[in-house]
């Protein structure tokens, strides 16, 4: 699993924190009401991982969309680096907007998840 969630500690009165940890190292804190967290945490790891696969099936779907096109488009184009570059740079293009695109929506997807559960994220400062 690529991200690891935990209620770590009480907090004020009636929340609690939850750590979320990713394979890399970086560390993400919420602040959650008592009753919501560890469905909160359950539901957070769910959440990463239909994020995850639906941005790389995105993304591998608009490059090869976009490649496959190209290809045709560029049927008839007589020089081989002129097609080449079209189809690369159609292929990178439509990946980008893609990736761009679902990232915007994946943003909003989890911020909407944080107001289901009346959480809100917790920013420490490292000394």
């Amino acid at each position: 699993m690529s991200v690891q969630t935990a209620v770590v500690k009480p907090l004020e009165s009636g929340y609690m924190q939850v750590d979320s940890t990713y394979k890399n190292g970086y560390k993400r804190h919420f602040k959650v009401p008592q009753a919501n967290a560890k469905k909160f945490a359950i539901e957070y790891k769910e959440l990463y991982k239909k994020q995850r696969l639906y941005d790389n099936v995105t993304f591998i779907t608009a490059m090869l969309t976009a490649f496959l096109g190209s290809i045709y488009f560029t049927k008839n184009i007589q020089n081989k680096w002129k097609q080449f570059a079209i189809q690369t740079c159609s292929t990178i293009g439509a990946s980008m907007l893609a990736s761009l695109g679902y990232a915007k929506y994946a943003q909003d997807e989890q911020r909407e998840f944080l107001k289901d559960y009346k959480a809100k994220e917790i920013y420490y400062k490292r000394i």
